[in-house]
């Protein structure tokens, strides 16, 4: 069974192609604004190397939010295309370790000290600031999570994490 990963949820793209429950190839690149140009080509040169076609994939799971709307959205039409076309089973991941917010620090008691316990976690987080390459799911967890909601004729939507930030239009 060959399955496809997809992640376009931030400014680095990444695909994954597994077989039978294992990891076969990758592939990672910048993407950023030339995600729409990119995709196919990197997707083409990942499935070429590893000689198989569109035809040949049984699944694919894809990052499903949050993350860059731009990104999620030209992700997630591709998936819900290529489960349309090829009729293959389709999953969306939710990456929950962007999702969880940081924790709730209560104020300050009278005496002006954190409650007990409380001023270790925010020492902690303050010396261990964690970047958004650690927040990220491996392409093994994806997998994971994903194959187990696998479906056919099901539709991804994204899950952006926050409300949208939809600008007016300028009056001239």
């Amino acid at each position: 069974m060959n399955t496809l990963v997809i992640d376009t949820s931030d400014k680095t793209a990444r695909f994954g192609l597994f077989k039978d429950d294992n990891l076969t190839d990758k592939l990672e690149w910048k993407a950023h604004k030339e995600l729409s140009k990119t995709f196919y080509l990197k997707l083409d040169e990942l499935l070429g190397r590893n000689k198989l076609k569109y035809n040949d994939l049984d699944s694919i799971i894809v990052v499903c939010g949050p993350g860059s709307f731009t990104g999620l959205r030209i992700g997630i039409v591709i998936v819900n295309t290529f489960s349309y076309a090829l009729g293959i089973e389709t999953a969306g991941v939710i990456q929950k370790e962007k999702t969880s917010l940081s924790p709730v620090i209560p104020a300050r008691q009278r005496s002006g000290k954190h409650p007990a316990g409380i001023q270790s976690l925010t020492d902690k987080l303050q010396r261990e600031p964690r970047s958004i390459e650690d927040e990220k799911m491996s392409l093994e967890e994806i997998y994971n999570v994903g194959g187990r909601n696998l479906k056919k004729e099901q539709i991804i939507e994204p899950f952006y994490g926050r409300e949208p930030n939809i600008t007016i239009k300028k009056k001239r």
